[in-house]
């Protein structure tokens, strides 16, 4: 049994389907571009970002524009981690993408009628992954 962290979701917060987002899936190679495009999409400030990754605002802005005086792959990390993401549309939780994907592709729970609501759920989807080999929706 796996232990899942969960925050509740802001508006606007599932707007991370990957069909959408140029720079997908996000890496530490592009977690920079991925951060400018994710600002503009959704139409928030790098304050608001630098809030969810759980980063001081100045933080964040001095690593994207190049001038931050540490090392920005903790950072990057953060952000990476954080993009991994999806809001649970059943749950109204974010929860990490192989959360998702493992309670998707699990079979039915019918020994627990809420969990098998959960699961039924899923089934319909847009973040159902297409295959048991994880693919995206």
């Amino acid at each position: 049994m796996s232990t899942i962290k969960t925050t509740t979701i802001d508006t606007a917060a599932d707007a991370q389907n990957p069909q959408d987002w140029k720079h997908y899936p996000v890496t530490a190679a592009n977690w920079i571009d991925a951060c400018h495009e994710e600002k503009e999409k959704l139409g928030i400030s790098y304050a608001e970002i630098a809030r969810r990754i759980k980063y001081a605002r100045p933080s964040l802005s001095l690593a994207l524009s190049g001038n931050y005086t540490g090392n920005t792959k903790t950072i990057a990390d953060a952000y990476v981690t954080y993009r991994k993401q999806v809001a649970c549309p059943y749950a109204a939780e974010t929860v990490s993408r192989q959360y998702c994907t493992e309670h998707a592709l699990a079979d039915a729970p019918t020994h627990n009628p809420a969990a098998l609501r959960h699961w039924r759920a899923c089934q319909g989807c847009a973040y159902k992954p297409d295959s048991e080999k994880g693919g995206q929706p």
